[in-house]
């Protein structure tokens, strides 16, 4: 077994990812910007790999087409995909956090109390949970970073001393599953680290950076963005960033040129 074969295997192990879902990931990282494109042949090439069968990379891009992620253009005998406007702005929206491009500790992190507050005001800050803009802390309190985007008149702010935040909110922010399933990739991420040799070519690198990619977008978006002073203790979100960026900057982003021409 090759140290790339060693480094997928670590990041497929005992996990099914949705082909639909990683193709997203394709884009997100190698093509998000007007006028990328990559053919199906080349998705192919990339994807096969991982373990991805020709068949369901076919159902996985008609589905992605289908829901306004994708669009594509005949090119030959074959079809070349590129983000459609939906998936353009989906993917624009998530790279910054992805990419760990923002830093939340610049925020005006605010505790929201709606004890008492109006019934339209409790299914405003409800609505906004399911839009990940706040995490619910008890029955009537919230956290958000982003006060001022919420129009709600009569809840209580108060902002939040991140020197010292207590450990009830820390896990209501970041759930033991959450912190779980950084400790568990924490773990691979350090293991493919050592898989590396330098030597990796470009589509190798490509296929890699998706597993690595995909696999820390999957956790990194199921939460609030919170400074680690909301983190748990022990919780390793912080272990699993590091070791995400070491790996991205160990595997540099190849061309779409390098990756198509192979």
């Amino acid at each position: 077994m090759t140290d790339f074969e060693r480094a997928v295997d670590i990041l497929t192990k005992g996990d099914r990812h949705r082909v639909w879902s990683l193709i997203v990931t394709v884009f997100g990282d190698l093509a998000q910007n007007q006028g990328d494109e990559i053919s199906a042949q080349t998705l192919g090439k990339l994807t096969e790999p991982l373990g991805v069968k020709s068949e369901a990379l076919r159902v996985a891009l008609h589905r992605l087409r289908k829901e306004g992620w994708l669009e594509s253009r005949r090119t030959g005998r074959s079809s070349t995909y590129f983000l459609a406007p939906y998936g353009q702005s989906q993917t624009a929206s998530a790279t910054p956090r992805i990419y760990c491009q923002t830093s939340p500790t610049e925020r005006n992190w605010t505790l929201l109390s709606a004890s008492g507050s109006s019934a339209d005001s409790v299914q405003d800050l409800a609505a906004a949970e399911n839009e990940g803009k706040v995490v619910r802390l008890s029955n009537a309190s919230f956290l958000t970073g982003e006060p001022g985007a919420l129009a709600l008149n009569d809840v209580l702010k108060t902002g939040i001393d991140q020197s010292d935040v207590p450990e009830w909110v820390k896990q209501a922010v970041l759930k033991d599953a959450v912190c779980d399933s950084y400790a568990k990739l924490s773990g691979s991420f350090s293991e493919v680290l050592d898989c590396l040799n330098g030597k990796e070519r470009a589509i190798e690198r490509a296929a890699l950076r998706t597993l690595i990619v995909h696999s820390w977008r999957r956790i990194r978006l199921r939460h609030l963005d919170v400074p680690a002073a909301f983190h748990p203790i022990d919780c390793k979100a912080e272990d699993c960033k590091e070791r995400y960026l070491s790996l991205l900057s160990k595997l540099p982003k190849p061309s779409l040129n390098e990756i198509g021409d192979l």
